[in-house]
């Protein structure tokens, strides 16, 4: 797996990190630690004290997401990646739907849903931010590994800090000592925000706000949405539109308050995303 990742990074010209390549060996050491003799010990003896989830956090633009895309890419194994958003906006899809057949268990068959397709999991950009999920995270990842479920987890926040100072953190305490039992905790530390090398030489940020700034922004616009159409954009999102208004074939331009100043979320922008190549 290293010498794959070296040339990897040869390949895409991207620095060979010590610490990324440390974090790999970690990862190979995880996902190989005795897989056959555990699930022998599992079947006849007794449940394994096998860690089945890796737990990958660090500062933004260190390479979490790049390294364990790559390992995810590498591994021969019945998987699926999902950002941890989409993952529990499909979770709390399915919880609904069930529950309006009139059915109890909806944790239990969402999991069993998920063990058919998949032996392991990939969960990127992991963040707690509501209560719906702080409260239903601990009894959902309880029942993924206790179905064998593998998972891998990159996140901002180191476990203890997850969801800290949010409305009855008490009731999500129970997930983190979850995490903890099933989960190997590292961390990725790199002095160097990888996203920002090699940006394009297009300013992303203005300030003060004033017509000096706007006149910079609207100029970068015409020419980003020159000969493109204007014609707006309706998203329908669970019996919900969005109008985009200002839409030029997936260049859009908001004020702050269509996207900030309204009730809509995660599963919101990311609809929005997947029109859009271009968001000002």
């Amino acid at each position: 797996m290293i010498n794959k990742f070296l040339k990897f990074c040869i390949s895409k010209k991207f620095d060979k990190n010590r610490e990324q390549i440390k974090i790999l060996v970690l990862l190979d050491k995880f996902y190989n630690q005795g897989n056959l003799f555990n699930k022998i010990l599992s079947k006849f003896f007794f449940k394994s004290e096998t860690k089945l989830g890796f737990y990958l956090h660090g500062s933004v633009g260190v390479g979490k997401t790049m390294l364990l895309n790559f390992f995810f890419d590498n591994l021969n194994e019945i998987k699926q990646r999902k950002h941890f958003n989409e993952f529990m906006i499909e979770f709390h899809d399915f919880r609904h739907n069930y529950k309006l057949q009139g059915k109890d268990n909806s944790i239990n068959a969402f999991v069993g849903n998920l063990k058919n397709k998949a032996n392991l999991i990939y969960l990127d950009e992991f963040q707690v931010t509501n209560i719906v999920d702080a409260m239903i995270l601990g009894r959902l990842f309880e029942c993924i590994f206790k179905e064998n479920i593998r998972v891998l987890i990159s996140s901002n926040t180191k476990v203890d800090d997850l969801y800290k100072d949010g409305l009855q953190r008490d009731q999500f305490i129970p997930f983190i000592k979850i995490i903890k039992r099933f989960c190997k905790e590292h961390e990725l530390i790199v002095n160097q925000d990888y996203r920002k090398l090699g940006i394009s030489k297009l300013e992303r940020f203005f300030y003060p706000i004033n017509d000096q700034t706007f006149f910079q922004v609207s100029s970068i616009f015409r020419e980003i949405s020159k000969d493109k159409i204007k014609k707006p954009k309706n998203i329908f999102i669970k019996k919900r539109n969005f109008i985009i208004k200002n839409y030029f074939e997936g260049k859009a331009r908001f004020n702050f308050n269509d996207l900030c100043g309204i009730s809509i979320g995660a599963e919101d922008y990311i609809k929005i995303s997947d029109h859009c190549n271009f968001i000002l």
